[in-house]
């Protein structure tokens, strides 16, 4: 048994001269305008993306020419001179002077300092060239003038072979020592265990046996000195 609904529906019937036409016109157009703006879309779209669309807007980097900069030099330096000062001369030492030895003095540096030869300066403050000079220290320094001091004598009545210090003069050697104190060349060479009897020098401490020979009456030949004699110099010490 079939069950019946309580509605039926009734199909329209479109009248002749009706609105329907307009209503499909209408329809058209907006289709139409639709299809033209997807276009335009699709248009700007690809303008955008290739670089070449409206104000030339792209979606993608372009090789952009990197800018140059210039550099304007400011505030140049200027190249300053600075005048030099001038040095003013000190008046030649007349006589010896005391002068306290600095940082890093040397024997050698006083010497070319003052213009004076440094074997006076050792004579006259008892050093040797093992000598250490300490700062604080004051030295008696020479005038340019002045030549070396001749040797104290030594005492008389010293025994054969006591021991003396000397300290190598200008224009010795070892022949000359050892006639200057009754010595010989081979007790000198002994007492010192030279290697190079000729390779005395200047300011060097010896140890010298003395009256081990006679002396003999009459002049004694004087031997060759191996060094040449000590140059003068024109000093201006700064007392």
């Amino acid at each position: 048994m079939s069950y019946k609904p309580p509605y039926q529906v009734l199909g329209r019937k479109r009248r002749k001269g009706s609105k329907g036409g307009g209503r499909n016109w209408g329809a058209i157009l907006s289709w139409a305008l639709s299809i033209a703006l997807v276009i335009s879309g699709l248009y700007l779209v690809g303008a955008w993306a290739f670089g070449g669309g409206i104000g030339s807007i792209s979606l993608f980097a372009s090789d952009t020419p990197a800018p140059t900069i210039t550099l304007t030099p400011s505030n140049t330096p200027t190249a300053s001179i600075t005048p030099t000062p001038t040095i003013e001369t000190t008046p030649t030492a007349s006589a010896p002077f005391l002068y306290t030895v600095a940082l890093g003095d040397t024997l050698s540096g006083l010497a070319d300092q003052f213009q004076v030869d440094f074997i006076l300066i050792m004579i006259l403050n008892g050093l040797n060239n093992s000598s250490v000079l300490v700062p604080g220290t004051q030295f008696i320094i020479p005038n340019p003038d002045m030549e070396i001091p001749e040797p104290t004598p030594l005492p008389t009545g010293l025994p054969r072979g006591f021991e003396i210090e000397y300290l190598v003069l200008p224009g010795d050697n070892l022949a000359l020592i050892a006639n200057k104190f009754l010595s010989t060349e081979e007790e000198i060479i002994e007492a010192n265990d030279l290697e190079d009897p000729n390779s005395l020098f200047v300011g060097q401490l010896l140890i010298v046996p003395i009256n081990l020979v006679t002396p003999t009456p009459g002049p004694s030949p004087t031997p060759t000195s191996q060094f040449s004699p000590t140059p003068s110099f024109t000093a201006t010490p700064t007392p």
